[in-house]
């Protein structure tokens, strides 16, 4: 366990990737009863190679931290189920199976933990992803976001989205009185204020504390378009995507209703289709705002 000279992690945000994690904690940042540690997504419980640094290591992120505050961080790698490899050159998904799961690490390093989860409509998190390791370099050019799911199955564009599996993982072993789940499209995007309040309620702190534009959602990757110009086009032509001309593209997405963006829409949504069912069972909540 942790040294009591900075306090343990009494809360995690485990996902979903692109689910307006980073909306939440820029929000709790701002709490007077809340202390966050600089690195929001430590990781350490989300694959082998940060696993390996140690316990000690992961602690070290709250080290210096006021010991009458809540903290906890918000690591998207969490709702999966066992540690892969990062370091990969393959591009393959491999894990480590000699491990416990996730939660189950998680669990037995903090058993009173309470555990916060945002989800996205899966088809428009996947989107987003592609969009992101695009913008970071992390495909090759010529791939569209299907060829780069199939092909570069270490990016987890499909997985990360299968939430009613890792969601049925967790609840083994987090109780529910002690986790949360709320969906971007309703709990974020309409009622942004409200979930902060009940998030605050949840983590045992003010619940009426009013953070700064509490409503407002954080940036996405590269629109469709500049995506397009970085992975179709020359290479040449793809240092628009790095100029003013890329993001004159991110602001007038051309390729929002074309048929490459159909295309891409329609695989996933028959990745997802029964997804939604499942999830929506696990949940007790109607999902039909995820529109597929």
């Amino acid at each position: 366990m942790a040294s009591v000279d900075y306090p343990i992690p009494s809360f995690i945000l485990i996902g979903a990737q692109k689910s307006g994690t980073t909306w939440l904690w820029n929000n709790l940042k701002q709490h007077p009863d809340v202390a966050l540690p600089a690195r929001k997504e430590i990781h350490f419980f989300g694959g082998v190679e940060p696993f390996r640094k140690g316990i000690e290591w992961y602690y070290q992120h709250f080290n210096g931290l006021p010991l009458n505050k809540v903290t906890g961080e918000a690591s998207t790698t969490y709702l999966y189920d066992y540690l892969p490899f990062w370091d990969n050159p393959s591009g393959e998904l491999t894990h480590d199976h000699s491990l416990p799961c996730i939660p189950e690490l998680v669990i037995k390093e903090l058993p009173e933990v309470k555990i916060l989860v945002i989800l996205r409509n899966p088809v428009s998190r996947a989107v987003s992803a592609y969009r992101h390791y695009v913008k970071e370099g992390n495909v090759p050019p010529g791939l569209g976001l299907k060829e780069t799911a199939l092909q570069i199955p270490m990016l987890r564009i499909l997985e990360m989205g299968y939430y009613a599996k890792y969601l049925e993982l967790w609840k083994r072993y987090v109780p529910s009185d002690r986790m949360r789940v709320f969906v971007f499209e309703e709990d974020v995007v309409k009622s942004g204020e409200k979930s902060i309040r009940q998030i605050c309620e949840f983590l045992g702190i003010n619940p009426n504390f009013q953070p700064k534009k509490a409503e407002q959602r954080v940036h996405e990757g590269w629109s469709w378009t500049r995506c397009a110009i970085h992975q179709k086009l020359i290479p040449w032509a793809r240092t628009l995507s790095r100029s003013r001309m890329g993001k004159f593209f991110d602001r007038y997405d051309f390729l929002k209703n074309g048929k490459a963006l159909k295309e891409e829409m329609a695989f996933l949504k028959s990745v997802y289709r029964k997804e939604k069912t499942a999830l929506g069972q696990i949940l007790g909540r109607n999902l039909d705002v995820w529109k597929y």
